[in-house]
């Protein structure tokens, strides 16, 4: 382990491929639909409580809203080496919405998700309701570009490390992002919109675009 550190220690991470604020890739203004960014501390995700233990690098948490119609957009972006992959993956829906009094009604796993002409890596899939609402959400924890599912672990354990090596091989200094889509309507409703393809084409920014394996 000391010879593991002291590799570490000496060379430097890879150079982050995200060069822009999150902000930037995603509309701001779109035809005839409000858009809110939220305070990151309103998002289950990243709630007051545990906001300063994430240490992203960036963030965005955006709202859509048309009529009856709303799509959130959460992403949380770590530049390589700055967080573990055990850490930056463990406040999924799974965890967060559960404890922020969420109840999770459908749950499916490494879902495939295109359209139109992106086709991005498979994505964790649920069906989270709260006071009567249905809310949809697709997410992704993305580690150098490829999309991982983690079994939640709760608070991350000494163990996190070695099971990281098992999953991902000696780089454990990749680029990361948590991304969360979400919408009261589901995606067949969002494929109708002009803005659901926009928000996709920033997402493909992500280097989450799929790859053969």
């Amino acid at each position: 382990m000391v010879g593991f550190c002291a590799y570490f220690e000496c060379i430097p991470p890879p150079q982050a491929k995200l060069q822009q604020r999150l902000t930037s890739l995603f509309p701001d203004n779109f035809k005839h639909w409000e858009i809110t960014d939220q305070d990151i501390a309103d998002s289950p995700e990243s709630s007051a409580r545990i906001s300063d233990f994430l240490n992203f690098d960036d963030v965005i948490n955006r709202i859509y809203q048309k009529k009856g119609l709303r799509i959130g957009l959460y992403i949380a972006y770590w530049t390589p080496g700055k967080a573990s992959y055990r850490w930056a993956g463990a406040h999924t829906p799974d965890t967060c919405w559960i404890l922020n009094g969420w109840t999770c009604k459908l749950r499916e796993h490494s879902v495939p998700f295109s359209f139109a002409d992106y086709q991005l890596e498979p994505a964790e899939f649920g069906i989270y309701n709260k006071d009567g609402n249905n809310e949809h959400v697709y997410f992704w924890h993305i580690v150098g570009g490829r999309s991982h599912t983690y079994k939640q672990m709760g608070t991350p354990n000494i163990f996190g490390a070695i099971n990281d090596i098992q999953k991902h091989g000696l780089n454990l200094r990749k680029e990361q992002f948590f991304v969360r889509l979400s919408s009261n309507e589901n995606i067949d409703v969002l494929k109708k919109e002009p803005l659901f393809e926009a928000l996709l084409k920033g997402l493909a920014q992500l280097d989450m675009q799929f790859k053969n394996k």
